[in-house]
């Protein structure tokens, strides 16, 4: 139950920043795959999370290296851990030039953790 609830706050953060699931028909309580939006470098993406702000992300493998990322929520991911990571999935992606309204994503996980 309690991963389901981090992964329903993944998802529908990541939607509110107008990010596509990648399989949202095969939706996993453990890990959320996201298209990469077009015009950005999914590589250049997760690297700048981990490197330059410590949050660490997953990128695609093989065919879908730099084209999907993935936010896990799983093991000892907490709500903080959730929220603290789309805030860095914001930041990153403002600055890579992204449009979306900034702390929408945040706004949507905040939203599942107060049920």
């Amino acid at each position: 139950l309690r991963h389901k609830k981090m992964a329903d706050a993944a998802r529908l953060a990541v939607k509110a920043l107008g990010l596509e699931l990648f399989a949202p028909t095969c939706a996993s309580d453990v890990v959320t795959a996201i298209k990469v939006p077009q015009g950005i470098d999914g590589e250049k993406l997760v690297k700048a999370m981990r490197d330059t702000y410590g949050v660490t992300i997953a990128g695609g493998q093989a065919e879908l290296k730099g084209k999907v990322f993935r936010i896990a929520h799983m093991g000892f991911i907490e709500e903080f851990d959730i929220i603290a990571g789309i805030s860095c999935l914001e930041k990153v992606l403002r600055q890579m030039s992204y449009k979306f309204e900034l702390g929408q994503g945040v706004k949507a996980a905040e939203e599942v953790f107060l049920k």
